[in-house]
């Protein structure tokens, strides 16, 4: 049987890589970006599966309402949806955090996810089927870092929606669940002094950071019905680092 699924923030690295593990004959992605959708047409003509591609700015309103409206004429009814959205990552101590700067990280990373999971969970729920996953981060996993209070807020928010949708979908066929990577070895952590970098691989259990191909099959995992009894977990991918 084919699979309808939905990537947002399918042109981050974890995003692209999650595509190619769920790539199948005859199962179709829909596939959002913003900054790099060339990357997900060219991904598209080495894939078995179909992929349509979407380009929105999930920080504005008005993206996320035309994002909505034109990915339900493509995929009205997706049987997986999947956030890994986020603006990139930059270090700013707290006193120094702007309103605007926080904003942008609670409407791309918590409102967007709130209105996509409004416009399609009740379709899934009506069908008696789906799977939710959303890609957060260890910051929500014990103290957070320094200097990251905004995109910390706003990973705390995706797991609040995440676990709030988890108790009222549960009971009707749709599971809701996170993974939560430690710092993962990719362009995303190119705003982090290089000294943070070292040290975090070198003080971790493993001495490394994760890789994409350590995170993507643990998405697919949740999305597949091996999974279909896990409902409202935040699965930490640390390696140790976080127990």
């Amino acid at each position: 049987m084919s699979v309808h699924r939905m990537i947002i923030g399918a042109s981050s690295e974890i995003g692209r890589e999650t595509m190619r593990v769920l790539d199948r004959q005859g199962d179709r992605i829909l596939a959002h970006g913003f900054h790099n959708t060339q990357s997900l047409e060219n991904m598209g003509k080495g894939m078995l599966c179909q992929l349509d591609t979407l380009g929105a700015d999930l920080s504005r309103e008005e993206d996320c309402e035309r994002f909505i409206e034109q990915a339900k004429a493509l995929c009205e009814g997706p049987d997986h949806l999947i956030f890994a959205q986020s603006p990139r990552l930059e270090l700013t101590r707290f006193k120094k955090i702007t309103r605007d700067q926080a904003l942008q990280h609670l409407q791309v990373q918590a409102l967007s996810s709130l209105e996509i999971a409004k416009a399609f969970l009740p379709g899934m729920a009506k069908r008696g089927y789906g799977r939710v996953v959303f890609i957060i981060s260890s910051v929500t996993l014990g103290m957070p870092p320094n200097a990251m209070a905004d995109y910390t807020m706003a990973k705390y928010a995706q797991l609040g929606l995440m676990r709030s949708l988890a108790k009222e979908y549960g009971s009707k066929g749709v599971t809701v669940n996170a993974v939560s990577p430690s710092m993962v070895d990719t362009p995303f952590i190119e705003g982090l002094p290089d000294n943070m970098r070292l040290q975090g691989a070198a003080s971790h259990p493993l001495r490394r950071h994760a890789t994409v191909s350590e995170v993507a099959p643990a998405v697919a995992f949740l999305l597949s019905d091996e999974a279909r009894y896990i409902n409202g977990t935040n699965l930490p991918i640390t390696g140790g680092e976080s127990v």
